[in-house]
């Protein structure tokens, strides 16, 4: 006949030797860990520490660096809508309000005007590009029958070529010199005859 323990033995709680839970002597499993027979008499053994997987920290990071960018962005958009809308308040402040005014009806007789003739203003001449240099390359040569564009009235035939012909309004540049349908010799800027003139 085998003796039961005392009931101070039972009830008597010591320490888990794998997790330092505090147990029933007689536990055959320790609730806490679920090591068998927590209750030897084996130095108790510390309990391995939990490390956080480097994955997990590497998940948490990114996830507050998302944050962190989308909180951005949603503040400089909500500052440019503020912006734009401040720029906006204060252009229709400024903007002068249009007066709308109804025009009088007056009645007035039927009045026949007479067709007026526009005259157009006669073209504006070109500068002459060759006034002042005396590298001009001439188009025309010594013997040469010109006419004008535009009709083909005859400008005469060309005498010869002068790189530094002093005209008129006190400039200096290349020119024709033209014996002329009225027997002269007359002088022409070279940019402007060789814009206007033609051989016959």
């Amino acid at each position: 006949m085998t003796e039961n323990p005392p009931a101070t033995e039972v009830s008597r709680l010591v320490a888990c030797r794998s997790c330092g839970n505090r147990v029933a002597r007689t536990a055959r499993r320790c609730p806490a860990c679920g090591a068998q027979d927590p209750s030897a008499d084996k130095p108790a053994e510390p309990r391995p520490r939990q490390h956080r997987s480097r994955h997990a920290s590497a998940d948490r990071s990114r996830w507050i660096a998302r944050v962190v960018v989308v909180a951005a962005a949603l503040a400089v958009g909500i500052l440019t809508v503020l912006l734009i809308a401040r720029v906006s308040a204060r252009r229709a402040e400024h903007a002068p309000a249009a007066e709308v005014t109804t025009p009088a009806v007056v009645e007035t007789p039927a009045v026949v005007a007479a067709p007026v003739t526009v005259v157009p203003d006669p073209p504006t001449p070109e500068p002459s590009r060759s006034r002042g240099r005396r590298e001009w390359p001439f188009f025309f040569k010594p013997g040469d029958r010109l006419a004008r564009m535009g009709d083909a009235k005859p400008l005469g035939y060309i005498i010869t070529m002068v790189k530094d012909h002093k005209f008129g309004d006190g400039t200096v540049g290349p020119a024709y010199m033209l014996w002329t349908p009225a027997g002269n010799e007359e002088a022409f800027d070279a940019d402007e005859l060789e814009r206007t003139a033609k051989m016959e």
